[in-house]
């Protein structure tokens, strides 16, 4: 809303900044754009196999989640999801979700939160909700001497603070912090 965006300036400034110790949070539809400019192991998880093999994003006739509260795993192990509960509620609005690709592990690249059921409706309406089985709504990668921590939903509306703004939160108050705090304790649960 401030400033102006352009490839050309602004992503080697943002790399610039990470690389160097900076941490990147991104909320909502920033998520997948900021994972595919720093080259992240990760794909859309919202994608089927067509008879010719392909993937092909879930169509709307399937697949149509207009603004529910859903219940997603967090691995609450991890520094950026310190104080959050497991399982927690999550603002859903056809939100984008993430997959792992196999190097991820290997990269670094952790999932913070997901859905582990078939049916994670709490309140509202999901058709198909079925594919949100597995997707990752939450990782965090290192990215040089800092990372990016990524949240598909938007974790800030207005209805779901006290469930989900802890991971922003943390996110702010873990970029102050020196690199060994950013560690998490444990493996993922995931």
């Amino acid at each position: 809303m401030v400033g102006s965006y352009t490839a050309a300036q602004s992503v080697p400034a943002l790399k610039q900044f990470v690389e160097a110790g900076g941490t990147i949070i991104g909320v909502g539809r920033s998520a997948p754009d900021l994972a595919s400019i720093f080259d992240l192991p990760v794909s859309n998880h919202l994608v089927e196999r067509g008879p010719d093999g392909a993937s092909r994003p879930v169509p709307s006739e399937r697949f149509y989640v207009p603004g529910s509260v859903l219940t997603a795993a967090v691995d609450t192990t991890l520094p950026a999801a310190h104080g959050v509960t497991n399982p927690v509620d999550v603002f859903y609005d056809n939100s984008p979700l993430f997959r792992l690709d196999p190097e991820a592990a290997l990269k670094g690249v952790r999932p913070i939160a997901w859905f582990a059921t078939a049916t994670p409706l709490r309140s509202g309406w999901a058709y198909g909700q079925s594919y949100l089985e597995g997707g990752i709504l939450g990782i965090e990668a290192p990215v040089g001497r800092g990372r990016l921590l990524l949240y598909t939903p938007e974790i800030t509306f207005r209805g779901q603070p006290h469930g989900t703004f802890k991971f922003l939160f943390n996110g702010i108050y873990l970029a102050g912090q020196p690199p060994a705090a950013r560690v998490g304790t444990g493996d993922a649960a995931r």
